[in-house]
């Protein structure tokens, strides 16, 4: 009886082997090369998209100006820029569900209500209707566990990211610190002010806090020492 001698596929032949796995990365890449980003795959053609600014205090006016706004689909920028001196901004977008971002250059803010606090939040955007925004500051808050007691001020804040000391301050007469800028993973320690300490504590020594929410206030509870 003869045997069939049984050949070895050409893919795994020792010569022929490089020649195709070359033409099965060339098709890789060919095939990786058709991805669009988000923006060139929306369906329907751009449209003049308007969105205003406005402050969630009189007292924050000051914020309207040096707005940026963003809109993005995911990590895509599709538009970016300044809001003009009433907190207006238009740019040419393809219109659908977009996420809008804020950003203050006189610190950091989030859209009022927004829970949990964001900056940003998923808008339907078209020419024919206006994308409305309320924006308020991010603060450091020192809160008091006792309502007979006056809230506590001058107590000193510090703010760090890594070995890099920022701006910093003391506690207003409402407990209160607007921070100039409050970066993810940033570290923010309150000094209490005399006759206090963190609630819960034996010690009226330094307290500290991690940044896990940039738009979320930082907030310290004491109570009387």
């Amino acid at each position: 009886m003869r045997l069939t001698e049984r050949r070895v596929p050409l893919w795994r032949h020792p010569v022929l082997a490089p020649g195709y796995a070359a033409a099965i990365a060339f098709g890789a890449v060919a095939l990786a090369s058709v991805v669009v980003t988000p923006d060139e795959g929306a369906a329907g053609t751009k449209e003049k998209v308007t969105v205003t600014v406005t402050s969630a205090s009189a007292a924050d006016a000051g914020l309207l100006t040096g707005l940026t706004v963003q809109v993005r689909d995911d990590e895509t920028v599709l538009a970016t820029g300044p809001t003009d001196a009433e907190g207006r901004w238009s740019q040419d977008v393809t219109a659908g569900d977009h996420e809008v971002c804020v950003v203050a250059a006189a610190g950091p803010v989030r859209l009022a209500g927004s829970n949990p606090a964001s900056a940003c939040a998923r808008e339907r955007m078209s020419a024919d209707r206006t994308t409305e925004l309320t924006v308020e500051r991010v603060q450091v808050v020192a809160e008091t566990t006792d309502d007979d007691h006056p809230l506590p001020s001058g107590g000193k804040v510090t703010i760090r990211l890594g070995r890099q000391a920022l701006k910093g301050g003391a506690l207003d007469q409402t407990g209160r610190l607007t921070p100039s800028e409050l970066p993810l993973n940033a570290e923010v320690c309150l000094d209490p002010p005399a006759g206090w300490r963190l609630a819960g504590t034996e010690t009226d020594g330094q307290q500290c806090r991690a940044v896990t929410n940039p738009a979320a206030d930082v907030l310290f509870r004491l109570e009387a020492s």
